[in-house]
């Protein structure tokens, strides 16, 4: 009996055809996209590649800010063993894990928040300083309300994660608000301003600020911009600036 085994049998060329297909597909062009959403922002192409790199490595570092004196449960795997019985026939004995009781801590995630904070206050100072574009504030603090009022009324609280949104609702949200109500000279910085902290707020800091939904809340950390938010806050910031 043989082994199975995939074959392409088109060919050398159309398979590494292929490959390149796939790799524009899947690498070149969210990259090109990234840059060029940044470059509507003032970014020249190569630090709009570097910050895609420093927003993809933040996302796995988090920096805790409190700990809360709440218990919650952290579930161990279940252990599995087996024996010999007296007439030699394996037996599987099973041990109920014993889940461990820890603080809650909440963090900020350096991917999620710290750099789409520090990119929304360098694109308003720039637009303030070299536009001078005025009414700026209010068109953003209205698309921001309408994102964070969409991401609060759909959040939900999840065990591994914390909380969690609908991935592309924030940018669908965003690109609306900015395509029929923001004058089109401020439209890119609106887009990832608004876009970007409205996720947050209306994702995270809302709901961990309602009794309600925080006690829901059982993750042992709970990271502000972390795994369940970061995603909608990534493609907020990149979709939404591109469709504007």
């Amino acid at each position: 009996m043989t082994n199975p085994y995939f074959q392409f049998s088109a060919g050398l060329l159309p398979a590494l055809l292929l490959l390149i297909a796939l790799f524009f597909l899947f690498i070149f062009l969210p990259v090109s996209m990234v840059a060029e959403a940044f470059s509507k922002l003032g970014l020249t192409s190569a630090q709009g590649v570097l910050m895609l790199i420093a927003i993809l490595v933040g996302r796995m570092v988090n920096i805790p800010f409190h700990t809360s004196e709440r218990l919650v449960v952290i579930p161990r795997p279940r252990k599995v063993q087996y024996t010999m019985d007296e007439a030699g026939r394996p037996v599987q004995i099973e041990e109920e894990p014993a889940n461990e009781l820890k603080k809650q801590v909440f963090a900020v995630n350096v991917g999620g928040f710290v750099l789409p904070l520090l990119l929304s206050i360098t694109f308003l100072i720039r637009q303030h300083m070299v536009y001078q574009t005025e009414g700026v504030y209010l068109w953003i603090g209205f698309v921001l309300i309408m994102v964070a009022g969409g991401c609060y009324a759909t959040a939900k609280a999840d065990p591994f994660t914390g909380l969690r949104i609908p991935l592309v609702m924030p940018a669908i949200i965003t690109f609306l608000c900015v395509y029929f109500f923001v004058p089109e000279p401020v439209r890119p910085v609106a887009a990832y301003v608004a876009g970007t902290m409205g996720a947050i707020l209306g994702g995270n800091i809302i709901p961990l600020m309602t009794k309600r939904i925080r006690n829901a809340v059982g993750a042992p950390v709970v990271s502000i911009g972390g795994p369940g938010i970061f995603g909608g806050v990534f493609v907020a910031g990149i979709l939404s600036v591109l469709l504007a």
